[in-house]
């Protein structure tokens, strides 16, 4: 026989369930956090969700949010569930019902509108419960409770066939959430992140697991660099000064800034429930507050904010307390300086962390050999880049120890020539002594300065093999950096004149790079007394006879040009060439040795780069044997070329 047909009412403004429901709850995460709760306080020691995660959603999306508390019988969710604003605590007391053998509970629920938390994300509520065999199934409608502004007297929700029937399915309620109004895809790792901030009680020893898609949430800590208490898991314990009243906290400190703004800062329980969301207790700067806070999170457990018999002081969303209140104020005041207290400690043991680094340390050693003056301001620019929150990284924190070192050493550079200035002629030995000192110098900058032309011929030639010389263009990379071709042309530079000359003499044509410059082939440079005209063919190119012989009479052309001017003083003693290929034609082999006796040179790229490469390596070594082998930037330059080899 079947049952007959039953009915529910509720009676609510309609307007009041939508600033309740779709406001208040307006999230997955925040909506989803008040239907966990009420399986807390049903005695439910499993909630599963089902929701679609990583990837957007739309109206025929469902969630499904299953507890196995005690579930309601008809009555209850008549008389007690949609009543809205019911005090269950007012009418029940602290704790929950007893139910089988779990310990009660100290109930979260208090201002009886959690059940419109679904509202919060979709428009129709289907609640199916069950209690003692028994199924009371319903749904309640979004858009038929608010369609109407004035009170609505007797909402009738919809129910459903099975309403009244029996079951041999065990006890406990399932909330079916349909037309999802959040179309937008909800991150899984954010979700449940996010829900298990929201619970202390998300614990093994409370008896309470919530799973989301059949993966338990837990609760997890980052990895930090300090923590307070140190132990991971530990918790410390206060007694607010003032009212007396006791809170447990802990704080911890990342290594490197908290990447979600959520997780920053201090959240605060109450009963197991978030009363606020993370915060710094109104504290919003100071010296290191602004920096530090983006490394803070912890939690604060104040039950004494939500005491039955005590003052309402939590918000209704969940995302703060009524701090201005006086029960409230004092715990504000002690979070404030709390707060305050760690930051201050942060920056203390980080700049001692960073001060205690091996590379630090290693330059604070070599620095005792300076005089007093020196050894003094390089231990204050120290203590002063360590100091700087903003500089978090290991590798900057080394590099800048390390600038700031070979700096200070430099100045000591012209600190020896001061000293050579003001020692008498006939002070012997303090000369020697200063000069065996700027020696040093000396070496160190001129084995840097080898070293890195080393790695630049090394780039260019990688370059070439590589058939990507446009990018910088080979003709205006070489006259920046004549010592690329000799080491000893150092001191020439592009002279524009000479190319003036040639051009004009041979009626040579400019062509474009695949940068769209407009160039001659060859380029001439100059100093004091020495003319050299460079010609160089890219990757590709055959030389032939014809590239040999232009070059030839380049040079030729010039050295007429050189001998109009008879004063001593000025005239060129030379002018010679250099012709750089990748290809040659066969039989050319005795043209080149022909030019070679004339004064010009004809040599592939890779001969080329090789012998200048040699001749500054062999350089190199001569020089680092003038410098102490544990001086810090002869370390560096052993270490490059270590990770070379």
């Amino acid at each position: 026989m079947t049952p007959k047909q039953r009915r529910l009412s509720m009676k609510v403004a309609g307007g009041l369930v939508k600033h309740l429901g779709l406001h208040m709850y307006s999230g997955a995460v925040p909506a989803i956090a008040e239907l966990v709760s009420n399986a807390w306080d049903a005695m439910a020691s499993h909630v599963r969700i089902d929701i679609p995660l990583d990837r957007p959603l739309d109206a025929s999306d469902v969630i499904v949010v299953r507890d196995n508390g005690h579930g309601m019988t008809f009555d209850e969710c008549d008389n007690e569930y949609l009543v809205i604003g019911r005090d269950r605590r007012a009418s029940e007391g602290d704790l929950s019902r007893a139910y089988k053998k779990i310990p009660r509970r100290r109930l979260m629920s208090r201002k009886g509108i959690g059940k419109l938390a679904g509202f919060g994300i979709a428009n129709l509520v289907d609640v199916r419960t069950v209690r003692s065999r028994k199924v009371t199934h319903f749904a309640l409608d979004f858009e038929k409770i608010v369609k109407s502004g004035k009170f609505v007297d007797k909402y009738r929700p919809e129910m459903f066939a099975d309403d009244g029937t029996s079951t041999k399915e065990s006890d406990g309620t399932t909330i079916k959430l349909t037309g999802i109004k959040i179309t937008r895809a909800i991150s899984e790792a954010q979700f449940r992140s996010s829900l298990a901030r929201r619970f202390t009680v998300l614990t093994a020893d409370a008896g309470f697991q919530v799973l989301v898609n059949d993966k338990i949430v837990k609760r997890s800590e980052q990895p930090f660099q300090f923590r307070y208490p140190a132990k991971k898991g530990q918790w410390k314990q206060d007694v607010i000064p003032g009212d007396g009243r006791k809170v447990r906290w802990w704080v911890g400190f990342r290594q490197d800034p908290i990447p979600d703004d959520d997780a920053r800062g201090i959240s605060v329980f109450a009963r197991g429930k978030l009363a606020q969301a993370p915060w710094f207790f109104g504290l919003t700067g100071g010296a290191y507050g602004q920096h530090g806070m983006q490394y803070m999170t912890g939690e604060v457990v104040a039950d004494f904010l939500d005491e039955t018999n005590g003052a309402d002081l939590i918000a209704t969303d969940r995302g703060s307390a009524l701090w201005e209140d006086p029960a409230a104020l004092e715990l504000k005041t002690w979070g404030e300086a709390k707060v305050r207290e760690l930051l201050r400690e942060w920056a203390d043991r980080r700049h001692k962390t960073k001060v205690r680094r091996p590379e630090v340390l290693k330059y604070l050693q070599l620095v005792e050999r300076l005089p007093d003056k020196e050894r003094v301001i390089f231990e204050q620019f120290v203590d002063r880049v360590t100091s700087i929150p903003q500089i978090d990284k290991d590798d900057v924190i080394d590099e800048l120890v390390r600038f700031g070192y070979n700096a200070l050493t430099n100045i000591r550079f012209f600190e020896v020539i001061r000293q050579l200035n003001a020692i008498s002629a006939a002070d012997r030995d303090q000369v020697a002594q200063v000069l065996s000192e700027g020696d040093v110098i000396e070496a160190i900058q001129t084995a840097q300065k080898v070293k890195g032309r080393v790695e630049i011929i090394r780039t260019f030639s990688a370059m070439i093999e590589a058939g990507v010389p446009e990018k910088p263009d080979m003709h205006e990379f070489l006259k920046s950096h004549p010592w690329l071709i000799q080491p000893q042309w150092e001191t020439l530079h592009h002279e524009k004149s000479l190319d003036t000359v040639l051009e004009k003499q041979f009626h040579t044509k400019k062509t474009k790079s695949k940068a769209g410059q407009q160039r001659l082939d060859f380029f001439c440079l100059a100093a004091a007394r020495q003319w050299e005209v460079v010609e160089i063919k890219r990757p590709g190119l055959t030389v032939g006879q014809k590239e040999l012989d232009q070059v030839r009479d380049y040079v030729f052309f010039l050295r007429e040009e050189g001998e109009k001017n008879t004063n001593p003083d000025t005239r060129v003693h030379g002018v010679n060439g250099i012709l750089v290929y990748s290809d040659i034609a066969a039989g050319m082999s005795q043209h080149v040795k022909a030019l070679d006796g004339l004064g010009i040179h004809v040599t592939t790229w890779q001969d080329l780069l090789r012998t200048t490469e040699s001749l500054h390596r062999e350089f190199l070594e001569v020089v680092k044997k003038r410098a102490p082998s544990d001086d810090p930037r002869m370390q560096d330059l052993a270490e490059l070329s270590s990770a070379e080899a």
